[in-house]
Formats: C-alpha cells, structure tokens, sequence
C-alpha cells in the first residue's frame, strides 16, 4: 500500500556519474504527468549555490542539459519557500546544506512531502561528506549513480572520487583503493522483521558450490578468493543459536561468533585466503566503522546486515557512516503491525510493566537483545517514543 506519509529518495555518487541527469529525468516526468499551474504549485526545485557553481540558477549536468532552479544557501532559505501546498521538493546538493537539513526533512517526510535530492555520500579523501550519515539514515530509496573510472586505460564502474590538481575525477574501487581485489560493500538495512539476514543466507548459500577461477593475490601478497567467505555474528546474540545465524523464518547457515571487530581483523589475518566477508547485524559491534573502511582498502568484498535506526528512529552506532561507504545498499521494508496497512520502516520496542506492554521511552537503553515480546515493525505513523525531543520543524 502506498504509505501516507512521504519519503525521500537519495540519488548520490561520484563526481560525474550522472547524478544531475537523473533529477532532471525525474522532474521532467512529474512536469509530463500533472498540468502546468499543478506542478508550479506544489513543486519547489531547489539547489545549493555551491552544486555545480558554473551555473547559476540552474541544476545542471556535465552533458550541459539543465533545468531553473531557486538557489538556497541555508535549510531556512528552503523552509521560507515552503507553503501547504508543497507535495514535491526536488534538492540538488542536498551533502551542502547546513545540519537542520535532517529534522527539516524529517518533518516534510511526516506531513506528507517526497523529497528526491542528489549528493555526493564522500568527499575526495574518503570520508563521509557533512550530514549524509544522518540523511541516508532517513533515506527510503537509494539511487547510487556509478560514474566511469578516469584513470588511463580502465573505464569500470566508479564509486569514488579524488581530487586531481584544482578538479575532481571519479575512480572505480580498484583504482581508488590500489587494489588487485575489486573491493565492494553492500548493506542490506531495514527495520525488525524486514527479512535482512535472509539476504545475506541467500548470499552464502550461493558461494557454497563456487571458486573464482583466477584468484588474485591479496594485500599480503597472498591468495585470497571472493568464494572463500568467513561470517561473523555478535557474540551476545543468542535469540537462536550462538554459531549459527538464524532468520525469522528459520532458515540458518554457520556463523563465527565474535565480541568485537579485533576478533574480525585477527581471524582475516589467520586465513588470508578469504575474500568475502559477511557480518550481521552490525550495528551491535563497536564503532564498526574503521574496520570497514580498512577491509575495503585491502580489497574485501563485505556484506553487513544491519538496523540503520535504533527504536528511537536515530542512526544505530556507525551504521549512518557506513551507508556512505557502500557500493549497495538493499533497503527493507516490513509490515506494520499496528495499523496493518502502511510499509514499516521503524522498530517500536516495548516494555513490560506490572503484565502491562507499554512503548519503550527515549531513554531506556539503546541495545535490547530480544525477540517479538518486546520488538516489532511500525510505520512512521505508528511509531511512538514517549519522551522523545520535539522537531522544532514539526509545526511548519
């Protein structure tokens, strides 16, 4: 069912991979499906004046097709051009603005208000670029545009940038890292019960009767081989078994329970050979961040699950930063089981007091291992934490 609130759709990437393109595309087919005086009346298109600073006025393309646009600087420029008609905010450089950009669109987002912006997710040294953790936290659909590697004689698919003299290019992984191995990350996200480790079962049982052909040596001038995978599971999650991960539906495969990211690192040390890393439910290790970063540049392919909100509907731990890094991100959606008829992006937990289930408070403990008692999917409209702090942009 189509839910009633709105969403946002992030369409991100390098630098020169078409990003523009695509806002564009999208806007020209909203103009194609309603009338003139509608569209002008409940569309804004907006761009940051430092998004492509050759053209004024306008979000623009390398290809130089383009479309007029207001340039607002500030997120309060943005709320001063929105009325109660507004239905559609088109965001060229949404990684520029300031960062009430977040609980403004969380706001638009809850009255009802789609938002498709373009950003860059990283800046040329690899870091996330200002606020997009928090935006792609309360992203809905990603959109990641793949540019063309620049470096001489490659031309594959680019996810990064670098800055060359006074000008950015994009790089694949490969080039980017300076890896043999073509490194890769995809997140598959989503709330309790959106069915997130299924994927990453999916993802092993495929390897299980498959070896690359050519494997490619690795940082320690080893053999390594993306067929080669080693799981790893939090060490305190023991909903179902301690070495196995288990889905709701019951399916499993083996998994290496560990406590902390050292033990990943260590055990990757001990069998160079493997090439696919695959971790669930990372939201619960300990500033997982660096260690992704850092098995990316020796050339790994990882696939993490994780809940990219906690039960307050806030970035889990470093989970926000490690959306920028991937190549992929699979959002889920569950069903919401209070209201029974909207998507579920939130995960409502509860407490039991005196035989009563009640809605969890803002300021009870963020990490809960547990099962359906005290856990299930809710939309935005059904998600509720008493003593949460008011978005001063809820009454715009």
């Amino acid at each position: 069912m189509p839910p009633k609130s709105g969403w946002i759709e992030l369409i991100y990437g390098c630098v020169k991979s078409g990003k523009s393109i695509a806002l564009i595309s999208k806007i020209n087919s909203l103009k194609d499906a309603i009338d003139k005086e509608k569209f002008r009346k409940e569309s804004l298109i907006i761009k940051h004046p430092l998004d492509d600073r050759e053209t004024e006025s306008k979000i623009s393309s390398f290809n130089k097709k383009g479309i007029d646009a207001i340039e607002c600087e500030t997120t309060q420029d943005i709320v001063k051009r929105v009325t109660k008609h507004t239905k559609f905010i088109f965001l060229g450089g949404i990684h520029l603005f300031d960062k009430d950009i977040v609980p403004f669109s969380k706001a638009l987002i809850d009255r009802g208000v789609i938002i498709i912006a373009t950003g860059l997710n990283l800046t040329s040294k690899g870091e996330p670029y200002n606020y997009m953790p928090q935006i792609m936290t309360i992203t809905d659909v990603y959109d990641i545009e793949k540019g063309e590697c620049f470096t001489p004689g490659c031309g594959e698919e680019a996810y990064r940038s670098i800055e060359v003299n006074d000008h950015f290019e994009p790089r694949c992984m490969k080039c980017y890292y300076k890896t043999e191995k073509k490194p890769s990350l995809v997140v598959v996200t989503g709330p309790m019960f959106s069915q997130k480790t299924i994927k990453l079962i999916e993802e092993e049982n495929k390897k299980k009767n498959k070896l690359e052909f050519n494997p490619i040596k690795n940082y320690a001038d080893e053999f390594m081989n993306k067929d080669i995978s080693a799981i790893f599971k939090w060490s305190k999650d023991k909903r179902y078994s301690l070495e196995k991960i288990v889905s709701h539906d019951g399916s499993s495969i083996g998994a290496i329970p560990v406590g902390n990211t050292d033990q990943i690192i260590d055990y990757l040390q001990e069998n160079k050979h493997v090439g696919f890393v695959g971790i669930d439910e990372i939201q619960f290790f300990k500033e997982p961040y660096k260690m992704v970063k850092g098995l990316l540049e020796q050339g790994y392919s990882v696939y993490a699950t994780c809940l990219k909100k906690d039960f307050r509907g806030e970035g889990f731990g470093d989970v926000p930063k490690i959306l920028t890094l991937a190549t992929t991100i699979i959002n889920k959606e569950a069903y919401c089981t209070i209201c029974q008829k909207q998507p579920a992006t939130e995960t409502q937990r509860f407490v039991i007091k005196d035989g009563i289930k009640k809605p969890a408070k803002y300021g009870d403990p963020i990490v809960l291992v547990a099962g359906e008692d005290l856990y299930t999917s809710a939309c935005r409209s059904c998600h509720w934490v008493p003593g949460k702090p008011e978005n001063k942009y809820d009454n715009i």
